[in-house]
């Protein structure tokens, strides 16, 4: 009898310490900071199509990609800052067929934010400016663009970034 009660309470004793362990590292979610740093998590699966439907996903992907390439400018470098808090989008009409898309980012406004246009029969190339010059910094693919963010951001970067983004018309 002596070797049945040990046995049940060796059983109860592990019970408890299994049920302590998988309560202490539940993660904290609401605590979780976004920290954009590359290459740190899964790789992420947006496509152009993507882009394409969702201009505030379409701005995180641009926009990351611009501060990554694009370090040596002093306002594309601030891109990821932008990104951890509510950021305002600033789309500029300039023809019927292009559109400028400004990145608020701190310390500029409309006139001196970096900014961005999609061009071509599809809008599938990306031109980078400096808020302050109308000479292109960068033009690119946004195949490119996308298959660059994917390898170095997860989804969950991606998507914390764009519910961020608030789309304003000038």
């Amino acid at each position: 009898m002596k070797t049945i009660s040990k046995i049940l309470l060796g059983s109860v004793a592990v019970a408890g310490i299994g049920a302590g362990v998988a309560y202490t590292t539940q993660p904290d979610l609401k605590n979780q900071v976004n920290t954009l740093t590359p290459g740190t998590h899964k790789a992420g699966k947006t496509t152009v199509d993507d882009t394409k439907t969702n201009e505030e996903l379409a701005t995180a992907v641009i926009g990351l990609y611009g501060a990554n390439h694009l370090e040596n400018n002093a306002h594309w470098k601030q891109v990821p800052v932008a990104f951890k808090s509510s950021t305002t989008l600033m789309k500029e009409p300039r023809t019927n067929t292009l559109t400028v898309y400004r990145i608020l980012v701190p310390n500029t406004n409309q006139t001196d934010a970096p900014y961005y246009e999609l061009s071509g029969s599809d809008h599938n190339t990306v031109t980078f400016y400096d808020g302050t010059s109308t000479t292109p910094l960068a033009k690119v693919d946004l195949a490119t663009v996308v298959k660059y963010v994917n390898a170095h951001y997860s989804d969950q970067q991606q998507q914390d970034c764009a519910t961020r983004i608030k789309i304003q018309y000038s």
